[in-house]
């Protein structure tokens, strides 16, 4: 499998819907290096997540990882290197809430209001099935945006507010650590 690298806004994989990954293919090792794979690539270019979408991969695999000194999600609560397959969300909090998205194929960032909480269910890496409660707003925000890109949906097309979309290097100057009640958007 040749290296991976991240596909880019407007590339036709992130508006396709993903398929299945059959339980028989998980433990072949091509499968296990590409899963490596996908975690580097997450990892290398500071995501707190990847869908394999992300990389031209139309298969339902969806990486997170929250360190909190990646330099783009600083101080958030950590999450460990997590892989899962075939990922469904299966109860989501009527309470939502707005928070910044970003995305490793679209250097942009917009508000994005979520479920504060959600169950996701699905595969390890291994074939186990998995379940997470994830009750900071933040992680079940990354497994939201995530499994989005499962479906061929981008944040981009869930911001409200339009006039909060900003380039990164923009957001850092203008939005970053600012209060959102205090923001004119």
């Amino acid at each position: 499998m040749p290296k991976l690298h991240i596909v880019r806004l407007g590339h036709p994989s992130l508006r396709i819907k993903s398929t299945s990954v059959p339980k028989r293919s998980i433990k072949a090792k091509r499968f296990q290096k590409f899963l490596d794979d996908l975690c580097a690539i997450c990892i290398k270019n500071d995501g707190v997540g990847i869908a394999s979408p992300q990389v031209g991969i139309n298969k339902r695999i969806i990486v997170v990882t929250v360190d909190p000194k990646n330099p783009r999600y600083e101080n958030m609560k950590p999450f460990p290197l997590t892989i899962v397959i075939n990922p469904k969300v299966v109860k989501k909090s009527h309470e939502t809430k707005e928070g910044w998205e970003g995305d490793l194929s679209a250097d942009l960032r917009g508000l994005v209001p979520r479920p504060i909480t959600c169950t996701v269910i699905g595969l390890d890496r291994f074939g186990n099935p998995v379940t997470y409660e994830l009750t900071d707003d933040f992680h079940a925000r990354v497994f939201q945006h995530e499994i989005d890109h499962l479906d061929g949906v981008l944040f981009l097309d869930k911001v409200k507010k339009k006039k909060s979309f900003s380039e990164y290097e923009t957001w850092k100057i203008y939005f970053k650590g600012k209060d959102l009640k205090d923001l004119k958007l």
